[in-house]
């Protein structure tokens, strides 16, 4: 456009008339990116408003409302009688940031902390996205009650002057801690008090928790392997030292534990169901450890995983429930058993560690909903997620049979499936020496997901092997879908 008398000739930009965006919003972008990448100087004058409404053919009344923004902003100045001018001082030199930017192909260098680097290395976020069949963790969605649930979520929304709108308690509802203290006496055996309970948004929440209140830098702790993938990178990432324990057919190999680190810190287990293995840890196991601990005044997180889908007789009850000395930090979560957005689990606290679990909670984010929270009580107290839990046992069992039995039939060259009793995944051990990072990649490529077993390892097992979720595929899809799993693995080079 013409430059105007005494004016800044302004170019480089248009208004585009069928544009969503709002006419003044895109005259008032144009001419502050004009500002911040040095187009216009300081002290140089601006078109009149008159002006700049022809030559653009807008509202002067819009082009003198984004003048006056300018102004108000700093941007700019108005001097009476002699016009609108771009404000002295703004010296973008000294702040290069402001100028043109940068090529994608060539960003700035970007420096962050050591603690988020050990995060950006994290494998947690490989279950994140999108599901496909057989990935490890996920229920089955489709057979939730939904309607069922929109109503205790409805009837908590305006529950006691719709109190549930606010922050609520730091430690996480009375009522809720209530419903899952019941729970834990009726289903793990435990003697919990509603007090010693810490609602959370689920055990990643619980594991970070535990780690910030208890571990120090260089802290030992005794760690599963293969073991819980976010709970191990959660306390590394902390700085803790976290020894890989082998496990054997009992569980947790304490002795070799003992030998190479025998003062932990904190020892992360998963005795009733392992993650991944599946091992059930025996009574002498458990005994064992919880007297290592009292011991040498270590203290343990149970992790609860996948306790409520036991195929054969009763769940086992709690470690917990055998701990007399009080060391052992209970976690559980509503994630599996009913669905991940939900985002609530909780912690058993040992006494005398409650107030400060509550102040960090509340520190770090607590995260959780008042409202979700009054309606898993009511939604407990009512019966129906003792329902809910029974309902998905049958369907995981039926799933968990047909899967094993078609990987027999249809995988026997490749895949060795190792039979469960629990859970909501079976592992697969890999046949002729096949790397399980190859052949979970070939899997995705054929629409299939899985976790090769190497994700869970500090240290690499002797064997390679698949962990396949089978709660979230459908009965009548699975055997098509083991076969298009067959057919993948049957053509991967095999090591000589």
């Amino acid at each position: 456009m013409p430059k105007s008398p005494g004016g800044a000739l302004l170019h480089g930009f248009d208004i585009e008339r069928g544009s969503s965006v709002p006419i003044y919003r895109q005259l008032d972008a144009a001419l502050r990116r004009l500002i911040l990448d040095g187009t216009l100087e300081p002290g140089q004058k601006l078109p009149s408003t008159r002006e700049l409404a022809l030559e653009l053919c807008l509202s002067r009344i819009t082009v003198k409302s984004v003048y006056e923004q300018l102004v108000a902003e700093g941007y700019a100045q108005a001097r009476t009688g002699a016009g609108t001018f771009i404000s002295e001082g703004l010296d973008f030199e000294t702040f290069p940031k402001f100028r043109r930017p940068r090529s994608k192909a060539n960003p700035p260098a970007i420096e962050i902390s050591d603690r988020a680097m050990a995060i950006m290395s994290s494998k947690a976020s490989v279950r994140h996205g999108k599901i496909a069949p057989f990935r490890p963790g996920v229920p089955a969605l489709d057979k939730f009650p939904v309607n069922i649930w929109n109503k205790y979520l409805s009837d908590a929304m305006v529950c006691d002057a719709r109190r549930n709108l606010s922050y609520g308690q730091v430690n996480g509802s009375t009522a809720l801690r209530t419903s899952i203290a019941k729970h834990l006496t009726d289903a793990r055996g435990m003697q919990a008090d509603p007090d010693q309970i810490i609602i959370t948004s689920g055990a990643q929440q619980a594991f970070v928790l535990i780690a910030f209140v208890l571990l120090n830098k260089g802290d030992t702790v005794w760690y599963e392997n293969p073991g819980h993938i976010a709970g191990r990178d959660v306390m590394q990432i902390m700085g803790a030292n976290v020894t890989p324990v082998p496990i054997d057919s009992e569980g947790m190999d304490l002795a070799y534990a003992a030998k190479v680190n025998p003062k932990p810190t904190l020892i992360f287990v998963t005795p009733s169901h392992q993650q991944p293995l599946g091992t059930t840890m025996s009574l002498v196991r458990r005994l064992a450890l919880l007297n290592h601990a009292h011991q040498n005044d270590a203290w343990i997180i149970e992790d609860d995983y996948d306790s409520e889908f036991r195929y054969r007789g009763r769940p086992l009850p709690a470690l917990s429930a055998l701990d007399s000395e009080r060391r052992v930090f209970y976690v559980g979560t509503f994630s599996k058993s009913m669905f991940a957005a939900i985002r609530l689990g909780y912690i058993v606290v040992p006494p005398g560690l409650v107030e400060t679990f509550a102040k960090a909670r509340n520190l770090l984010g607590q995260s959780s909903s008042a409202v979700a929270e009054q309606a898993l009580s009511r939604f407990m107290d009512d019966g129906r997620f003792v329902e809910h839990i029974r309902k998905m046992r049958r369907i995981y069992r039926e799933r968990r049979d047909i899967l094993f039995d078609c990987l027999i039939n249809d995988c026997p060259d490749v895949l060795e499936p190792q039979a469960t009793d629990a859970g909501m995944h079976m592992l697969a051990w890999l046949k002729n020496g096949v790397d399980d990072q190859v052949a979970h990649h070939a899997l995705l490529e054929a629409g299939i997901e899985s976790l090769p077993l190497a994700v869970y390892c500090q240290k690499p097992l002797s064997r390679s092997g698949l962990v396949l979720g089978f709660s979230a595929a459908p009965e009548n899809r699975i055997p098509k879908l083991v076969r298009r799993m067959a057919e993948a693995l049957r053509v991967l080079p095999r090591p000589e």
